[in-house]
């Protein structure tokens, strides 16, 4: 294999329709006649994962795979990404090693020497690797007669380190047979990976240390968060080694740590290695990232009450839209969000960089809350003063998802009768069972039915009114099977229609056919971004210098959703006119986070009223969290297919 076939095979892979040599040609640089030359290679390629590559006259070529088989080409792909001098990615991570294991007098040219590529290539990588790191606060500067160097803190060169590693699990060869005393926290994957670097005498010893430190503790740490911490302990020991130490607070408020884990800490450091006065920093440092771990048992919070006004209006905020307004009335789960909170402004204080993919999961399994959480994030983000990250947006969708769980979510109804009380409620008990999701709080005898008292409830009679309301059912005594399918059916059209209704007027404004663009050719995000908001700029929605702003915020923190989906949005600032514009992208286009994006979201609102943009995203996110609706997006012939599938939802 070479870089050319690595390329152009992904792009077979992303593509799920036919695709031609033109276009793989635009998308991945090389020339049509040089894919040409690689096609019976690249279907060799694609065989030997037991797919095939079809290739039709004047249509193109299209791969006939299955999902797994999708995917192990991409892990295919991805091996040899890792292993190819042709391969930034290999380039990368021989560049990065260097700089962090082994600095010393590297220039550009002997990057290039060694690298058997040209300077023009090293520079790129250079420049790809620099924004990498910026944000860990590190620069890559180069320095006369002296070559490429890192510039930064220790710790913050440490937490860099820790990330590139954590990028390198790609290796699918894992140890199989693990010593019996390893702790049964760290995976397959990661003692695989240690092994590469440590010994095992060593890595045990750095396991043992830890669970010195959880015992003294009384707490147990999850097992991603123990992975990490045995990871930066076995870093941090291999610095010292070599005399990279922390030697101040690096401008940290180190304050914030509490002293029960700066003792943990040293318990840690001290049994692995010789305890001496320059570690006071170290210690402190690891205080600090044992401070803000995940463990299994509940943390008492330090003082989150600062942070409760704002998460009671956020939460109240995100269950309207969502139409779970039954959370937000136990106060448990404002203390979960607001405790949470305060450990992410700690983790800010301190400057530490965390992270567990966790938001790649909740896309998936609770798209609707996630996205929900996500577009109203700033409430909270304009409160503390900076953004939040997918994986800290995703845990607090999480947590509003359990407590939903926890709680009744029926809906409410009267029952009235013109029986005794024993047989109404035998009745009530009936129903109640059928009928899934219906509570019946209260029976009325008819002898004391009053119109004006049930004019807005939920109204199921077993005898004729002769003033009935507009949310209510008539059924017989006998309460049949045939009465419990006409309740059913009143029960699943009235909570779709309470739903729909409050957000049909807005959204209808909102959205417009000219503003829909199907299949189009885009190779980066940054083209993605300009095009649909010159999409809407062009039809005088939003200002022409958004591009730039929204960028920028996607670089902070990707508004992608899962299922190839994007939702970029701004309020007021930048918006002429409230409008969505949606982009159905040919091919998927990476994102910054890794994600593939297919489908492609700009929310401008400009509404005067909170409550308006909440009738909005009711209507919005109860659309993308339906996975019905979103395949037929995809599937959709046309803009106008694509409109009609929207307004029929509607």
């Amino acid at each position: 294999m070479n870089n050319l076939q690595e390329k152009v095979i992904r792009r077979i892979v992303d593509a799920y329709d036919f695709i031609t040599t033109d276009e793989l040609s635009e998308m991945t640089g090389f020339s049509v006649s040089s894919i040409k030359h690689s096609l019976n290679n690249i279907r060799e390629e694609i065989e030997l994962n037991g797919a095939k590559l079809l290739t039709v006259p004047r249509k193109g070529l299209s791969l006939v795979a299955t999902d797994e088989q999708r995917e192990n080409l991409v892990i295919k792909m991805d091996e040899y990404a890792h292993k190819s001098p042709e391969s930034f990615f290999y380039r990368r991570n021989y560049i990065l090693d260097t700089l962090f294991y082994y600095p010393s007098n590297y220039t550009i040219q002997l990057f290039a020497d060694e690298l058997c590529v040209s300077r023009k290539i090293v520079q790129k990588d250079l420049d790809n690797i620099e924004e990498e790191l910026k944000r860990f606060d590190i620069e890559l500067i180069k320095v006369r007669n002296q070559g490429v160097q890192l510039k930064g803190e220790e710790f913050d060169l440490r937490q860099a380190i820790v990330s590139v590693e954590n990028q390198k699990y790609w290796k699918h060869d894992y140890i199989d047979k693990l010593p019996e005393e390893l702790d049964y926290r760290i995976s397959k994957r990661a003692f695989t990976f240690f092994m590469n670097r440590y010994s095992e005498a060593h890595i045990l010893l750095v396991q043992n240390s830890l669970q010195k430190a959880e015992e003294y503790l009384g707490i147990h740490f999850v097992d991603i968060s123990f992975c990490r911490l045995t990871e930066y302990l076995l870093i941090a020991l291999q610095r010292i080694q070599t005399k990279n130490i922390i030697k101040d607070s690096n401008g940290r408020k180190l304050d914030l740590i509490k002293p029960e884990y700066i003792e943990a800490a040293k318990i840690a450091f001290d049994n692995s290695t010789e305890s001496a006065s320059y570690m006071k920093y170290e210690y402190e440092f690891f205080a600090a990232k044992l401070m803000v771990a995940k463990s299994c048992e509940r943390v008492e919070p330090f003082n989150c009450e600062q942070y409760e006004d704002v998460v009671s209006e956020y939460l109240e905020i995100v269950t309207t839209v969502i139409q779970k307004k039954q959370p937000l009335e136990n106060q448990e789960l404002i203390d979960k969000v607001c405790s949470f909170i305060e450990r992410i402004v700690i983790r800010q204080e301190l400057k530490i960089k965390e992270w567990d993919d966790l938001h790649i999961d909740v896309q998936e399994q609770l798209k609707n809350i996630y996205s929900v959480c996500m577009g109203y994030i700033f409430y909270i983000e304009n409160y503390l003063g900076f953004v939040l990250t997918q994986d800290e947006i995703a845990w607090i969708a999480l947590l509003i998802n359990n407590q939903i769980l926890d709680f009744d979510r029926k809906v409410t109804a009267v029952l009235v009768h013109a029986t005794d009380e024993f047989s109404a409620r035998y009745q009530e008990v009936k129903i109640e069972k059928e009928v899934c999701d219906l509570d019946i709080k209260r029976t009325i005898h008819i002898k004391d039915y009053h119109y004006e008292d049930v004019e807005e409830e939920v109204l199921i009679s077993t005898v004729p009114l002769k003033r009935t309301c507009k949310k209510a059912i008539e059924v017989t005594k006998h309460i049949s099977q045939n009465d419990i399918n006409l309740i059913s059916s009143f029960i699943d059209r009235y909570e779709k229609s309470a739903k729909l209704q409050e957000a049909l007027r807005t959204t209808r404004e909102a959205f417009s056919q000219t503003l829909i663009q199907t299949d189009i050719t885009i190779q980066s995000e940054k083209e993605a971004i300009d095009y649909i908001v010159n999409l809407l700029y062009d039809a005088g929605y939003v200002e022409k210098n958004l591009s730039e702003e929204l960028y920028r915020r996607e670089q902070e923190r990707p508004t992608t959703i899962g299922s190839g989906i994007a939702i970029l949005h701004t309020y007021k600032e930048y918006v002429k006119e409230s409008g969505v514009g949606m982009l159905r992208l040919k091919y998927p286009v990476n994102w910054n986070n890794g994600e593939k994006v297919k489908l492609l979201f700009l929310i401008a609102i400009n509404y005067d009223s909170s409550e308006e943009i909440l009738r909005f995203f009711q209507y919005f996110y109860e659309v993308i969290g339906d996975e019905d609706t979103v395949k037929k997006l995809l599937e959709a012939k046309n803009e106008t297919e694509i409109y009609k599938i929207l307004m029929t939802k509607m």
